[in-house]
């Protein structure tokens, strides 16, 4: 029996989210490139023998809600916990569109143009300016003739490891009729963020993660930051007891610790800064400036270059959209020895 049989036509003609494992220095997911420390993991080990497992985790959610609300300086009632900012930003598409429009710029993250399409939404996007830039009237004449009723933008912005304009962002955010979801996973590095815009638009989200700065991606742990009605409604698109108690365990040690991730962030952005200027200095390639933990650059035969650091134990993601990525290669910041892997290996294969 055909599938179609069965399956809805949205889900049939989606492509499967898939990456391929490779052993080597691995720099192609925009993780930290070090763990947490061993100190907070004994931490939460030793919480985790307290905590009863038999129970469902009732309490544990409005909890990690206060602390985080604290460390934030928001109410905990502006918080949503989902495993992974990716379920929020499905949770967003399917509370809001269904068989509408969804307004994104071009290129941007992926998952949101994959969510759109799996609620029968048509994407609408925006494209960039050479430097990456949002088009202020395209964008904003775009947004009042489609009417969308949902808007991703990520700042910084990914793949391309930009910022924008916040005056601009605060105009597209004061014109929608719908929710303009500010996806911030990379503002530590950054040092740039929305937050104390909240109060004064009420259909702004902002997202955030553990996975980046946190150094958790093995966690999976992301939230949204609202006001309280909106947190209300987007929870009814949430399972029930979605956040284990080993999550909630590590959350709490690492808000009680955040040293550690402030360390990190430094690091990662003194180390990004001298990856651009060497790789500036290779003239075959077009490196991009960045203030997330990667950066996008452009080589001529870039399948080819993709595969030859492969050979040499180095791991790249490829961005390619058939649209203004073409050759596009994106580089996640690593630890310093291994940024030096990557530089080597690049500087031999393309000069």
């Amino acid at each position: 029996m055909p599938l179609k049989n069965f399956f809805r036509q949205e889900v049939l003609d989606l492509t499967a989210y898939h990456l391929e494992e490779h052993t080597g220095v691995k720099l192609n997911q925009n993780e930290s490139p070090w763990d947490i420390p061993v100190e907070l993991k004994t931490e939460v080990v030793e919480a985790l023998i307290r905590i009863p497992w038999n129970r469902y985790p009732l309490s544990e959610t409005r909890t990690l809600q206060k602390k985080m609300a604290k460390y934030l300086g928001v109410w905990p009632d502006n918080l949503v916990f989902a495993n992974g900012s990716n379920v929020l930003i499905q949770a967003l598409t399917f509370a809001t569109s269904i068989a509408r429009e969804i307004l994104v710029v071009d290129p941007t993250f992926g998952i949101y143009e994959v969510e759109a399409k799996l609620f029968g939404n048509r994407v609408i996007r925006v494209p960039l300016r050479e430097d990456f830039s949002i088009p202020p009237d395209l964008f904003l004449k775009t947004l009042k003739k489609e009417k969308p009723g949902l808007v991703f933008i990520p700042n910084p912005n990914a793949p391309t490891g930009n910022l924008f304009d916040r005056d601009l962002l605060i105009k597209i955010i004061s014109t929608a009729d719908c929710l303009v979801v500010i996806d911030e996973a990379y503002c530590q590095f950054s040092g740039v963020t929305l937050l104390d815009d909240l109060k004064e638009h009420d259909n702004l989200v902002i997202l955030r993660t553990f996975s980046k700065a946190f150094a958790l991606g093995g966690l999976r742990l992301g939230w949204m930051i609202a006001e309280p009605e909106i947190c209300h409604q987007i929870q009814k698109c949430l399972l029930p007891f979605r956040l284990g108690k080993l999550t909630f365990a590590t959350a709490m040690a690492v808000l009680e610790s955040p040293e550690y991730m402030e360390e990190y962030v430094k690091v990662v952005c003194k180390e990004r800064d001298r990856l651009y200027q060497e790789m500036k200095k290779i003239k075959r390639i077009k490196v991009y400036p960045s203030q997330a933990n990667f950066l996008l650059f452009e080589v001529e035969k870039g399948e080819a270059v993709f595969r030859k650091l492969l050979s040499e134990k180095v791991i790249l993601r490829q961005v390619n959209d058939g649209r203004r990525l073409v050759n596009a290669l994106r580089v996640s910041v690593g630890a310093p020895e291994e940024n030096d892997v990557f530089l080597n290996a690049l500087r031999k294969i393309v000069g």
